[in-house]
């Protein structure tokens, strides 16, 4: 199980994604020669839409959306040569322009 957490304001998510499902999503952004930078973005700005949603208001494509982004953010900072995780992460959305803070979970964990 993949888990990406998320935090902006009072909003808290946590997305759990299975392996079968994350290894399926990321071949095929590797069998596309994706541009994971850009997608990183792309991902943090759907869930902060999502974020901003009530669940109950999510529709299949926002499920859909949220699948791809979770998939994308957790092979994007666990795959980096430098900076990278090893495991699930944490996301911690300012919800200003100058962006998120992106934490290893292990790390957060071993702390408390």
């Amino acid at each position: 199980m993949k888990t990406v957490y998320y935090k902006a304001g009072d909003a808290e998510w946590k997305y759990e994604l299975d392996d079968q499902e994350f290894d399926s999503i990321v071949q095929a952004l590797v069998q596309e020669n994706a541009d994971l930078e850009k997608m990183v973005d792309e991902a943090l700005d759907i869930l902060r839409e999502l974020a901003a949603m009530d669940e109950d208001d999510l529709v299949e494509d926002d499920i859909v959306d949220q699948t791809l982004a979770v998939a994308v953010l957790w092979h994007y900072f666990n795959t980096r040569e430098t900076d990278g995780f090893d495991g699930d992460i944490v996301i911690i959305d300012a919800g200003d322009e100058e962006g998120a803070t992106i934490l290893s979970a292990k790390d957060i964990l071993e702390q408390e």
